[in-house]
């Protein structure tokens, strides 16, 4: 699995039933394959989380780590009673909860925490602001300036196109918000957010596309190697693009 984006891979196969792999074709060769042998390989491992579990944990100042203290239940007999036991958990406030709601592999390994896909993390209401108010003043320099540099540098990347459908529900966390209908709506739902790395992977493919090779080092053509010299990469896309004025 060649990184993160793996993990959303196999969210929309599980969500959509398929999964589309064209736009990581030079990935594949990176990783000496083929796009239909990665694919084998991406539903053999999807095939193998078979059992249903759902987590939960009470919230508190420490974040969601493998340290946290989890209740277990499961494996449930299906994705009904799963569904039962997930709107339980978080529909009875002022009980603060994280829940989480695993697809796991039948492989006799008891997991102390949330393990193979997590298909959906949520929480009850205010359980995220309990925990901003428990943690206290943290430093959030380093979070301030990417996503100053994802507002200045990756939205307008995100902006000089139409976004389809496709596109929206592959980059975005929340499958429950629908895509905005204009590039003004999309800025404005991404400055909401401040960073958003599934958007920030969109941006660097419609980046490649558009420079078509013209990069400041050739390694950069692999979108995972230039995922991580984004801020250099929109840099030099706002020098070399003059992108056509959105539309809606």
């Amino acid at each position: 699995m060649f990184d993160t984006r793996a993990n959303d891979l196999h969210r929309a196969l599980w969500r959509d039933r398929s999964v589309k792999l064209a736009a990581y074709r030079r990935d594949f060769a990176y990783l000496g394959l083929n796009e239909a042998e990665y694919e084998r390989r991406l539903r053999a491992v999807h095939e193998a989380l078979v059992l249903p579990y759902v987590y939960w944990a009470q919230v508190t100042a420490e974040p969601v780590t493998r340290a946290t203290v989890w209740t277990k239940i499961g494996p449930l007999c299906d994705d009904e009673e799963t569904e039962r036991h997930r709107a339980r958990l978080t529909g009875d406030p002022p009980s603060h909860r994280w829940v989480h709601v695993t697809r796991e592999p039948d492989d006799g390994v008891n997991s102390p925490f949330p393990r193979g896909l997590v298909v959906a993390a949520c929480a009850t209401d205010g359980a995220r602001g309990l925990h901003r108010d428990l943690r206290g003043p943290v430093d959030t320099s380093r979070w301030d300036d990417r996503a100053r540099a994802f507002a200045e540098l990756a939205v307008p990347v995100l902006t000089s196109r139409p976004v389809t459908r496709e596109q929206f529900r592959a980059a975005h966390w929340r499958d429950d918000e629908p895509a905005p209908a204009t590039a003004d709506g999309l800025r404005e739902l991404l400055l909401g957010y401040g960073y958003l790395p599934g958007w920030l992977d969109l941006a660097v493919r419609i980046a490649l596309e558009d420079l078509a090779g013209d990069l400041p080092d050739a390694r950069w053509a692999v979108p995972s190697t230039a995922r991580r010299h984004w801020w250099a990469l929109f840099v030099h896309w706002g020098d070399r693009w003059n992108p056509p004025s959105p539309t809606a």
